[in-house]
């Protein structure tokens, strides 16, 4: 007989599921589209500078356009790196057109902001960045963290100042690397 604590237990391991799912299905198509790419796609070799609490980090690019680094690029996929360096990148980040006219999502680990679609100037993009964690918890289950949640301020406090510097016409021959802060 089913009592009213294992119904709940089975529908918190139902909604925890289907967060894992909901997020699956926002990363794999971006995934995807990467590891997809028409022959004719050319992804453009570049370098970004992370910075967020006392730590710097380079880190290897792919871009989707050589001069503007705002219309997307990615971390190179660590298996690259590792194969090319001998290093892997100490954190991912994505920037990628939302689907929504001049708009753009952002992550950095498990960290997302949806933004205006930044600009870069002479090919460098900076910005600095507020993010929230791509789960929330809501009546003791995790939820993903939604565009509309985003928008109407729905959203835990996450990570702020997070500084990026993105091009993506050269790579930086250190990355990637780490270093501390003073």
């Amino acid at each position: 007989m089913f009592t009213r604590e294992t119904t709940r237990l089975k529908c918190a391991k139902l909604n925890t599921l289907l967060a894992f799912v909901a997020l699956a299905l926002l990363v794999l198509p971006t995934v995807e589209a990467s590891a997809q790419a028409n022959p004719g796609d050319t992804l453009y070799e570049g370098a970004a500078v992370v910075r967020y609490e006392d730590n710097e980090y380079t880190i290897p690019i792919e871009c989707d356009d050589a001069s503007r680094p705002e219309l997307g690029f990615n971390t190179e996929p660590n298996r690259t790196t590792r194969e090319r360096t001998g290093r892997t990148s100490m954190v991912n980040f994505r920037l990628r057109p939302s689907g929504e006219p001049d708009e753009s999502i952002v992550s950095f680990e498990r960290y997302v902001a949806w933004i205006p679609q930044p600009t870069s100037a002479g090919g460098v993009l900076s910005m600095s960045l507020d993010l929230s964690p791509i789960t929330v918890f809501r009546n003791g289950a995790p939820v993903l963290l939604t565009r509309d949640m985003w928008l109407d301020g729905d959203r835990p406090a996450g990570i702020s100042g997070v500084e990026i510097e993105a091009q993506c016409t050269t790579r930086d021959p250190e990355a990637p690397s780490f270093r501390k802060i003073d």
